[in-house]
């Protein structure tokens, strides 16, 4: 297998000019609205700089970590090229029975996948409740990121037929 090494990145985070540690590319990508007289396209005129459409945005921090861990949940292993390891197969577990077993083996799959793919979250606790009747698993994850600060943040989510979707 071949290795690609950037040596512009490094390793451990650092801290950019404008004060964050993290920073990735914001997932929910919002559609150019037209604005006349410019039109709903970007303008790479000097001229006009001021009325530049920005159609790319990104997160930081608390932000980056979310984008993480929702490309972490929605990614099948194999389906990343490079990494082929790199996902959580949650999916394996919708059309099993909806119980607190399986809801258990959930648990104990998301918490193996952060562990190994995000570094730099440690984890406090993950519960997974079964909900029978909506054939769905509540998902709540409990963590700090240690390089920001002591202070505890809590991501919830739903895993259905439907897949998995962050709620907050």
């Amino acid at each position: 297998m071949a290795t690609i090494k950037l040596n512009s990145l490094s390793d451990q985070p650092t801290k950019s000019n404008k004060g964050y540690k993290y920073n990735d590319l914001h997932l929910d990508f919002t559609p150019v609205v037209y604005n006349p007289p410019y039109g709903g396209y970007t303008q790479n005129n000097e001229l006009l700089r001021g009325h530049e459409i920005v159609d790319i945005s990104a997160d930081y921090d608390l932000g980056a970590i979310k984008n993480s861990l929702t490309n972490l949940f929605t990614t099948i292993p194999g389906q990343k090229i490079l990494n082929p390891f790199f996902g959580l197969n949650l999916t394996q577990f919708i059309f099993e029975k909806c119980d607190e077993d399986t809801a258990n083996l959930i648990g104990n799959e998301i918490v193996n996948g952060i562990s190994t793919f995000e570094p730099r979250v440690s984890l406090q606790q993950v519960s997974v409740i079964a909900q029978p009747d909506a054939q769905q698993y509540t998902v709540i994850i409990s963590f700090t990121v240690p390089t920001i600060g002591p202070t505890s943040y809590q991501f919830f989510g739903t895993l259905s037929n439907s897949g998995f979707v962050f709620t907050s």
